[in-house]
């Protein structure tokens, strides 16, 4: 395919001030404007075209301050990870992330594609702050929102005499769509989801009910026993007497995990004897139940240190998730929906057990008090599943506005395109590469295998971006050679750079007039070539790349590792497709990306996914 490509050392673009996120595959491209006033001028006028794309760039890159030509969070907001929530710096790609799969509305486990980190300096930023809802955020920042349709008609009833209806009966909400919205576009009836179940929990139990529970008291109402000064693996379990209902169950919990009670312990100095062991006693108000060491370790094998792992969590069915909470609540005591500890490690592997239920919930830091003298770590469930920003703002103690931010901002990348945020104990989850001008050339952006900035956060590892030079004043009608070099671009990125077949505007995928009712329309018709031409189908390739790195240990599976087995014993590998990704894929993975001439590290990524169904044959 000929194409008229303007390079960059061209049309002396300035350097990246990062390195580029690699960008193997896409379902297409989609194409932009540039949003403000092109001069008619530029089409008889090549210079005028160079002039105009390093000014693009300069807006980019000093305006926004992106890499290069091409959305974000403030230091302060974090990300829930399978080892709990981390702040951006100490994320690495590759690790699981909680995100929400917003066509069927649950959490998903995916892995972290990548981490955009931009520098710090003076920016304009979007503050929603209240006490239910804390964000700082770009312009024109993406979220996942659910909409009520508008109620429909009103029910009014006669009164009971026959007479006159006597007030209105509530009206029905019909129904609710998803769909997403910027932090501008948000409307009065659309709610920021702030937690959904997750898809991804187990349904076989590991452990029993009985032990699930012994955990929870553990944690909330238990005791590790020094010896000596020293550590030991020695628990016991307390409860009032004035609690009769709780002590029978976990008496009832103990001798369904350990057998029936014992009268004393056996004495084996610092040995044992491998039998776990527990006894009850009375301590004035107490009812106290002691575990040997045998029978303790089982304990904080799964809660160290009285706090219970995320490991042991995530290993939890979801009823077995509720039964946990719904005991440490008991345990704790401290009112309905609300968990208090002075260990905050522990409240948050509580928040994290609420979270994986589907449930939202709180974390603050409560100051001491007339009956309590030290900091406690609270953490609230709240019933209420979404946030209506805008609706809230009625409230005088939610707003939001506009302010300066100088600090450091970031933006992680997932396949589902959201991730669950929070930002000062609150929860929620949220969410241009060629240039075509009117003398059919092409300029050539961030390349190709490079992510784009330009289709919205979140949305950019989907397509590639190319944007014509019109704007919404001035130049709007794209010219035929215009289209032509959009077409080239096109057929270029399918031809180099693992381009899928859609060819969508800005605005199929984010909320924004770009690009223009013009060349919006045009490819509303199908993009056709000027004077009759078609543009032609893209190569057969790879399957779209899943979303998450395949590698081991530990073994991971799923119908991505499936489909990537298959095809590699097609290609002749001699490997089991069972669909679990452990040593002997990992093994067959190195010896095929050394074929490759690609780093050897045993990780399906995008990169050798897409080689494993377009390289060459061995054999030629």
């Amino acid at each position: 395919m000929d194409i008229d490509l303007v390079l960059r050392r061209d049309w002396q673009a300035r350097a990246p001030r990062g390195s580029y996120t690699q960008l193997d595959s896409t379902r297409g491209v989609k194409v932009h404007y540039t949003g403000g006033r092109v001069e008619p001028a530029i089409v008889s006028d090549h210079a005028g075209c160079v002039e105009l794309v390093r000014s693009i760039q300069g807006y980019h890159m000093d305006g926004n301050g992106w890499i290069d030509i091409g959305y974000c969070v403030d230091e302060e907001t974090e990300i829930l990870t399978r080892q709990g929530w981390k702040r951006y710096r100490e994320l690495e790609p590759g690790e699981s992330v909680l995100t929400l799969n917003h066509e069927t509305g649950a959490s998903e486990w995916q892995g972290l594609l990548d981490v955009y980190v931009f520098p710090a300096g003076a920016r304009e930023m979007v503050r929603m702050e209240g006490a239910s809802h804390s964000s700082l955020t770009t312009p024109q920042h993406r979220w996942p929102v659910e909409r009520r349709r508008r109620r429909t008609g009103t029910d009014r009833r006669k009164g009971r005499d026959g007479g006159p209806p006597a007030g209105r009966m509530p009206r029905a909400v019909t129904e609710h769509e998803r769909l997403w919205v910027t932090t501008e576009t948000m409307g009065y009836w659309d709610r920021v989801p702030l937690a959904a179940p997750c898809a991804d929990l187990p349904t076989e139990a590991k452990w029993s009910d009985a032990l699930v529970e012994l955990v929870a008291w553990f944690w909330t109402e238990g005791h590790v026993k020094p010896l000596r000064g020293r550590a030991t693996t020695s628990v016991a379990i307390y409860q009032s007497q004035k609690n009769p209902v709780y002590v029978a169950r976990i008496r009832e919990a103990l001798t369904s995990v350990f057998g029936p009670p014992v009268p004393g312990f056996p004495r084996t100095g610092r040995s044992t004897d491998g039998v776990p062991r527990w006894r009850e006693t009375v301590n004035r108000h107490l009812t106290e139940f002691h575990l040997s060491s045998d029978a303790g370790r089982r304990l904080l094998e799964m809660a160290p240190d009285r706090v219970p792992t995320f490991e042991f969590l995530l290993s939890l069915t979801r009823a077995q998730l509720s039964l946990f909470i719904e005991t440490s609540l008991a345990a704790d005591n401290n009112g309905k929906d609300k968990l208090a500890q002075k260990n905050r490690a522990g409240a948050e592997a509580f928040m994290f057990a609420v979270l994986l239920t589907g449930s939202a919930a709180s974390l603050r830091r409560r100051s001491p008090t007339a009956t309590c003298a030290s900091d406690m770590w609270a953490v609230t469930i709240r019933r209420q599943q979404y946030f209506a920003p805008r609706a809230a703002r009625k409230s005088a103690s939610f707003r939001i506005s506009r302010e300066i931010y100088h600090g450091e901002i970031w933006c992680p990348r997932t396949a589902n395109q959201t991730w669950l945020a929070r930002r000062d104990g609150t929860v929620y989850f949220t969410g241009n590469s060629f240039v075509a001008c009117p003398h059919r050339k092409v300029f050539e952006g961030r390349g190709l295998h490079h992510l784009p900035a330009a289709n919205g956060p979140g949305l950019n590892a989907g397509h590639y971006a190319v944007l014509g030079l019109v704007g919404n004043a001035g130049l709007v009608q794209p010219p035929d050679a215009m289209l032509d070099a959009v077409l080239d671009a096109v057929q270029y990125v399918r031809d180099r750079g693992g381009a899928g077949k859609e060819i969508k505007g800005h605005r199929d995928g984010y909320s924004t007039d770009c690009p223009g009712d013009p060349l919006y329309a045009w490819i509303k018709r199908g993009a056709p070539r000027p004077g009759g031409g078609t543009t032609p189908p893209p190569p057969k390739g790879a399957p779209p790349f899943p979303g998450r790195l395949l590698k081991y240990p530990p073994v991971m599976e799923g119908e991505d590792v499936r489909t990537w087995q298959r095809q590699m014993a097609k290609r002749g590998y001699d490997l089991t497709v069972d669909g679990a990704y452990g040593a002997r894929s990992r093994d067959v993975c190195r010896e095929f990306q050394r074929e490759q001439g690609v780093e050897d590290d045993g990780i399906v990524g995008p990169l050798t996914w897409r080689l494993a169904w377009e390289a060459p044959a061995a054999d030629g």
